[in-house]
């Protein structure tokens, strides 16, 4: 009974266990959900933060952290599978997350309509106004306008049921009613369409009336353009296969532009209208001289891919472009008899769903002989490596292209290098954030992100050389190595400070503590490591500063001793040797070169002690018989001159000009 108990125990562990590290595994794909621009009138920009717009592009990828935005005249339609959000003239829309489980927007201002017709998004979709919070009960259609009045918010539902929250309320919205909220007033009313809800409803029925969700799922994005490019037609070995309106001449891949998506990599985007889910699901084969598409077995929730091709060249694969030789990079459509390799990160899961299978459920072996044709070369497009390189946009149409070698199949396989400006952005974040730390005191080595374009900790060292992959090699920090036989920072041994140390400008002095130096008797200091110029020269600021005033203050307090026609001896405090450096280092010139001066002099007459106030007080206006006159006080140290100081204090000097000085020391 008890070997029961504990094997049992044991078997409930390991699959804890288990779920747990699928878990962790999961939490680090990216989503297998990618919106798209499908429609574009007019003036249409996309951007991401950090980056100038750029014109919307049919087939754009639209992704978490996109802002979406149009000019006055235009209107605009992204979707994501099944859902679709239209946005009308003067209208700005950013996606701030996008995924598997969540769909929340932020209309900044203008007017949008959103479908939805599948009830897992209904449950994760929110959009928020600068006044309110509008959720889906369940599929419907509403539109929201943010900012077409001042502080208002109106949410009308044409179908299904909207809830709105704002000052404070929460209210539920059928259809066929409105919601104004305006300051902290909620307010409902008849729900009223206009030219831009005729619009988005006839979108709408054009969708309803596709016939391609027979073959694909309603949540692959970009199937509602295939019935009007194309045709279905069924085939005994790949299924259901769909052949577009092209010519016999055309190839995938072929007809459009790769640019740079964080975090999946080189992206495809298509010229074509209905060029987004055959290029981002499912496989190509070709058949009877022409490009058929297979779809493969329908799937609930299938799994993007920024495109499903493979990659030949790089070095040691060199080309004539134009009579130029150069590197060359090559990539051809996959077939289902071929297994995708990603550039990113993919858990093993992630990687099986993306693995072609036909209707029955049978994958397909990756072989290549005399039954499976090998129609590799014929989908074959070469451009010249270096323009992966340059710039996170390659245009296909505007490259140079070569007809591949027939030992093609012996290239190396390697993915694109990444693009130079993504890696200076790297580089440049890196370097920031790595200031931050050295500026916090915080390490630097707590966190294996650096180096990599898609900002995910993966363990791998990471660093400027790329590999085959398409990731980088090296140190994840990036930070340089230990140079060999390079010497440790000098060891200074302090010597103890002399017995009654006449004061000194910009030294410390007993019992008071300057910024990165402490003086001690007989302590071990080791001096400032390099890298700190800018503390160095704020210190040498402050000191110039403080010598400055010190001298000012001496020169005035001789000028008052000769007008008050003092005759005793006088004994001034002496000018000390001043370094131009800052910090430990001008700290040790001007000792040596304090002791060396008074080496050479001879030692003064013994002086009376100093009267224990900062400065003698200006005498009265009838000058009385001269006293003995002693030593006068030295110089208060200007680091403790505050001008908050309590207690009786001496002024030498209140013209604005001294006060200044003062000022400029405190800060």
């Amino acid at each position: 009974m008890k070997l029961r108990i504990l094997n049992t125990a044991l078997r409930t562990a390991t699959l804890l266990a288990l779920a747990a590290f699928s878990t962790l595994a999961l939490a680090d794909d990216p989503p297998s959900r990618v919106g798209r621009v499908s429609l574009a009138q007019g003036q249409v920009s996309i951007s991401v933060p950090g980056e100038a717009a750029s014109a919307a592009l049919v087939n754009w990828p639209v992704t978490s952290s996109n802002t979406i935005s149009t000019a006055a005249g235009a209107r605009s339609e992204w979707r994501v599978g099944s859902t679709a959000v239209r946005l009308d003239g003067d209208s700005a829309l950013e996606v701030v997350q996008l995924d598997d489980d969540k769909l929340r927007l932020r209309l900044h201002y203008g007017s949008a309509s959103i479908r939805v017709i599948n009830a897992e998004v209904a449950a994760g979709f929110e959009l928020t106004t600068p006044d309110a919070r509008v959720l889906l009960q369940g599929p419907g259609r509403v539109r929201v306008d943010a900012g077409r009045e001042a502080d208002t918010t109106t949410v009308n539902v044409f179908d299904g049921m909207a809830v709105v929250e704002g000052g404070g309320e929460r209210l539920t919205v059928r259809a066929g009613r409105s919601a104004e909220m305006q300051g902290n007033d909620l307010q409902t009313r008849q729900a009223l369409a206009d030219a831009f809800d005729e619009w988005s409803a006839a979108r709408d029925r054009e969708t309803d009336a596709t016939r391609a969700t027979r073959y694909v799922t309603s949540e692959m994005t970009g199937y509602e353009d295939l019935d009007r490019h194309g045709s279905w037609r069924d085939d005994s070995e790949y299924g259901a296969l769909w052949l577009p309106n092209v010519a016999s001449s055309w190839v995938p891949y072929r007809d459009g532009r790769w640019t740079w998506v964080a975090p999946w990599g080189w992206t495809w985007v298509d010229n074509a209208p209905w060029g987004y889910a055959p290029f981002h699901y499912g496989r190509w084969v070709h058949l009877n001289n022409r490009w058929a598409w297979a779809p493969g077995r329908i799937e609930r929730h299938p799994v993007w891919a920024p495109a499903l091709v493979g990659w030949v060249g790089g070095a040691g694969w060199n080309l004539n472009f134009h009579s130029r030789p150069s590197v060359a990079q090559g990539w051809y459509p996959l077939s289902p008899h071929d297994h995708f390799v990603p550039g990113y990160r993919l858990s093993d899961e992630r990687l099986r769903r993306l693995h072609w299978q036909g209707r029955d459920g049978r994958r397909h072996d990756n072989r290549h002989d005399g039954k499976h044709h090998d129609y590799r070369q014929r989908g074959l497009t070469v451009v010249p490596q270096d323009r992966f390189g340059q710039r996170g946009e390659v245009v296909v149409s505007r490259e140079p292209r070569v007809t591949p070698p027939p030992a093609w199949s012996t290239a190396p396989t390697a993915l694109p290098p990444t693009p130079r400006i993504i890696r200076e952005a790297v580089t440049r974040a890196d370097e920031a954030r790595r200031a931050d730390a050295r500026r916090d005191g915080r390490r630097d080595d707590d966190d294996r992100r650096v180096g990599r374009w898609d900002g995910r900790r993966d363990g791998r060292d990471n660093g400027d050389n790329e590999r085959r992959d398409g990731r980088w090699a090296g140190r994840g920090d990036n930070r340089p190595a230990p140079t060999v036989g390079a010497q440790p920072a000098p060891i200074t041994t302090i010597a103890p400070a002399a017995p009654n140390p006449v004061p000194q400008v910009g030294i410390a002095q007993p019992g008071m503590t300057q910024p990165g130096f402490v003086r001690h008797p007989g302590t071990i200091t080791t001096l400032p490591q390099p890298g700190f110029q800018r503390e160095q020269r704020d210190q040498r600021r402050d000191v110039r500063m403080t010598r400055e005033a010190f001298e000012e203050r001496q020169q005035r307090f001789q000028e008052r001793q000769r007008d008050e026609g003092h005759r005793s001896v006088t004994v001034q405090p002496e000018a000390q040797p001043f370094s131009q450096r800052g910090g430990a280092a001008g700290a040790m010139e001007a000792a040596a070169a304090r002791a060396q001066a008074q080496m050479a002099r001879p030692a003064p007459a013994a002086v009376a002690p100093p009267p224990p106030r900062a400065m003698p007080t200006p005498p009265p206006v009838s000058q009385p018989a001269p006293a003995a006159f002693s030593h006068p006080a030295p110089a208060p140290v200007p680091q403790t001159m505050h001008r908050g100081d309590d207690g009786p204090r001496h002024r030498i000097d209140d013209s604005p000009r001294h006060r200044g000085n003062v000022r400029q020391m405190e800060r």
